[in-house]
């Protein structure tokens, strides 16, 4: 591939075409009345609680402290559209850049000249690039308020910066990881300033009430910093009405295409052929082992492309029992032999297996406890460190001046397969676990069973009424919210005001979403104003990469 064919119409916008006839020329002549076409650039509408509108958020903060408006920044889309001399000034290589930030995506964020005279500066993304990196690059792609750049190499390294604690070689061109070459405790205060960010930019009343947000405590690190992932999702693509002959390749997505890493050559492409995920566990990439070599005969029977699923299963059997794998129940080497990892513990012992198949069922061991789901359905995909989040939730879901004598409630408004309900079922009088999908309810209600818990119940709730067969007292009631990466809508957050909890403890994969909604229901519904924010904490569920999971938890604030 050439960088010709790389597209440099933006992602977050769309191409349209307007088509202009060419003047007559007044001679008679139609045919040399040819129709011009003109790209136009049209912007999406973007979640402010996405990547992308994360950036907008990021971008007016750089402009800021660089006392810079968006006048300053802009580019011409429509000449980098329809012109190639333009595009050729926009798309070029520019050395000695400076990283100024990091984005909540983990990737640089510098300020280079802009190739425009009339402006001043243009804002560019640099994947790998860390604070205070002094960079050369290629910028290729461009967008309204920002460029996209390939890292191409290191003029003068960050004090962050340490390749030698890089851990895999498809690391700097692979866009699953972006901090292996930094420190891990490093990596903990990264995460814990986006969280800062996140309220900052999404809880703008919050941020400005002095005193209504705590500081953001420190980044809960992650037992296992490697070997951790329990679900993994390779791909391919296959052309569009073309007969394959050689293999595609079968891995994740590509991150542009850097040169910076000289100590390894990897070969470029939208998607990156990997043989091994140093963050997947021991088992999954046995599976993946397992599934490339079966792709290898079975490519050309793809019409397009596919998701491969790799998801960790296990097995809880008594110490001195015989291992017995049923057929299909995981991913087979190349002798038809089910992969199987298997430890130890002081009563038990662990199998692992690697399932592919989205709708079979699975198990997994969490802190003593076991649960079942189906293998594509959502479940956490860092084991070691759901026992601390768990016992992080559980001290948390207390309510003050309680009394022996009285019973105190949970409630688990998204509760999936159970794993809060169930965890957090030791100290309170009685669980209702909520959830939308019957079939999550379903699993739930195994689960309990399976864990001998007795004083769980779970109901499937219309999100439009998910409290409506709620019985308990509420102020007796603590309740759990883990939703989904777009957070808690309107509609939920006024019911969740309207019953008025005493406590609620809201886990969040997207600390952007849950800065959003705190901020809403704390200011916007009818009993949000009885409630403060009384502590804020990040998890590293994915070590060396930019990912950070927040617990924030709301408490009734006292009568006088």
């Amino acid at each position: 591939m050439t960088d010709k064919k790389r597209p440099i119409s933006p992602v977050n916008g769309e191409v349209e075409h307007e088509i202009i006839k060419k003047p007559n020329n007044g001679n008679g002549n139609h045919k040399n009345n040819k129709k011009i076409i003109k790209r136009k650039y049209k912007a999406k509408d973007v979640d402010p609680t996405a990547p992308l509108g994360v950036l907008q958020f990021e971008i007016d903060e750089i402009l800021s402290n660089h006392q810079l408006t968006r006048e300053d920044i802009t580019n011409n889309m429509s000449g980098i559209l329809n012109d190639e001399t333009i595009q050729k000034i926009y798309h070029r290589i520019v050395s000695d850049v400076t990283i100024e930030s990091l984005s909540s995506n983990g990737d640089g964020l510098a300020l280079i000249p802009h190739p425009d005279p009339t402006k001043k500066f243009q804002i560019v993304i640099v994947p790998f690039g860390l604070p205070g990196d002094k960079v050369e690059i290629r910028v290729f792609k461009s967008h309204p308020l920002y460029a996209e750049s390939d890292l191409l190499n290191i003029i003068q390294a960050s004090e962050y910066r340490d390749d030698s604690l890089i851990n895999c070689k498809y690391f700097g061109k692979c866009s699953g990881c972006q901090y292996q070459n930094v420190n891990y405790d490093q990596q903990l205060i990264f995460k814990r300033k986006t969280i800062e960010n996140a309220y900052k930019f999404l809880a703008p009343l919050l941020s400005a009430t002095k005193g209504a947000l705590p500081s953001v405590r420190s980044t809960e690190p992650s037992p296992l910093q490697y070997k951790y992932r329990t679900k993994l999702t390779p791909h391919f693509n296959i052309p569009f009405k073309k007969v394959v002959e050689e293999r595609p390749n079968l891995g994740f997505g590509s991150k542009g295409r850097p040169t910076w890493r000289k100590d390894v050559d990897i070969k470029d492409g939208s998607i990156l052929d990997i043989e091994e995920c140093v963050i997947g566990t021991p088992i999954i990439n046995q599976g993946m082992t397992n599934e490339r070599a079966r792709f290898s005969q079975e490519f050309k029977k793809y019409k397009k492309g596919a998701t491969i699923l790799l998801r960790e299963d296990t097995k809880v059997i008594d110490k001195d029992e015989e291992i017995i794998l049923a057929p299909g129940s995981g991913s087979t080497d190349v002798n038809g032999e089910i992969s199987h990892l298997q430890s130890q513990l002081p009563e038990k012992q662990l199998v692992k297996t690697c399932v592919t198949a989205s709708r079979q069922i699975v198990k997994e061991y969490v802190d003593g406890y076991t649960f079942e789901f189906s293998a594509g359905e959502f479940f956490q995909n860092n084991n070691s460190i759901l026992p601390r989040v768990i016992d992080y939730v559980r001290s948390n879901l207390s309510i003050d001046e309680n009394d022996a004598k009285d019973s105190n409630y949970l409630v688990d408004a998204y509760c999936g397969s159970g794993l809060f309900s169930i965890t957090c079922s030791q100290n309170v009088s009685k669980v209702i676990g909520v959830e939308v999908s019957a079939d999550s309810v379903k699993f739930a209600e195994r689960n309990a069973a399976s864990n001998k818990i007795e004083n769980a119940k779970f109901i499937v709730g219309k999100a439009e009424e998910i409290f409506k067969s709620i019985d308990t007292p509420a102020d007796r009631t603590s309740v759990i919210l883990d939703p989904p990466r777009k957070g808690c809508d309107d509609v939920f957050l006024n019911q969740l005001s309207d019953y008025n909890p005493a406590k609620i403890v809201y886990i969040s994969c997207n600390v952007h979403s849950q800065a959003r909604d705190v901020d809403w229901f704390i200011n916007k519904t009818d009993n949000g104003n009885k409630y403060y924010v009384e502590s804020i904490k990040g998890f590293d569920f994915f070590p060396q990469t930019h990912h950070v999971e927040s617990v924030a938890v709301l408490a009734l604030k006292k009568q006088d």
